[in-house]
Formats: C-alpha cells, sequence, structure tokens
C-alpha cells in the first residue's frame, strides 16, 4: 500500500466531511476502497458520510467491516453504537458502546471514555 497515496485520500476525505459535503466525502471513499479495499480507516470514513446522509444500515455494515478489519477500533465501535441509538436498537447499541468504553480505557483515552459513558447513559435513558 502506497502510504502517500492513502494519506492523500485521507486528507480529501476529511476536508470533504468537515466542509458538511458528504455526498463527495462518500464518492471520495469509495474510490479510496476501490484502490485500498482492505483500508479501515476507509470503512470509518465511509461510515460517517452514510450516517450524516442517514443511510444508518449502509453505515452499520462499514462500521462493522472496519472493525473486522481492524478489532479493536474503538471509533468504529462508538460510532456503530451511535448508529444503533439513532434505530433504538437499545441492545446493540450499549454492546457497541460498551465495546468502545473498555478499549478506550485500555488505551487510556480519557476524554473518549467520557463520551462512551456518557453515551452509554443516553441509550440507557431512551431504552426506558
Amino acid at each position: 500500500m502506497d502510504d502517500s497515496v492513502v494519506k492523500e485520500y485521507y486528507q480529501i476525505i476529511k476536508n470533504k466531511i468537515s466542509q458538511s459535503d458528504f455526498s463527495s466525502a462518500l464518492r471520495s471513499v469509495e474510490k479510496l476502497l476501490r484502490n485500498f479495499p482492505k483500508n479501515q480507516w476507509g470503512y470509518y470514513y465511509k461510515g460517517i458520510c452514510e450516517f450524516a446522509l442517514e443511510e444508518y444500515e449502509d453505515a452499520i455494515n462499514d462500521y462493522k467491516t472496519a472493525i473486522k478489519l481492524k478489532p479493536l477500533f474503538a471509533k468504529a465501535y462508538f460510532n456503530l453504537g451511535i448508529c444503533y441509538h439513532t434505530l433504538e436498537e437499545y441492545d446493540y447499541a450499549l454492546i457497541a458502546l460498551g465495546r468502545a468504553l473498555v478499549i478506550f480505557a485500555r488505551q487510556k483515552d480519557a476524554e473518549s471514555r467520557q463520551r462512551c459513558i456518557d453515551a452509554l447513559e443516553k441509550v440507557e435513558r431512551d431504552r426506558q
């Protein structure tokens, strides 16, 4: 894999996402994945775009693919949990967010760990 090409894709995709140009970002991600089909970050960014475009089932599938490629991908687990929460699939949301919490805790990422705790509490409230 040519790291400089992949980094260039990432920069383009992140810029488009930061400008809320999710359709264009999605096209760039799809091009990245055509060239680098086992790129976990490509599937992660694809999930971000699909979530923003309210294509939740597609986002779920792409976050799951990212996780298959990188089993300790905490950010993908977190976003997967948010997708499930949005679809009111609370049990799945709790499982995904719980996995993210464990991974973030092991990575000693206190800020992301707290985001998980907050999200877990919200899912529990909404579940009731």
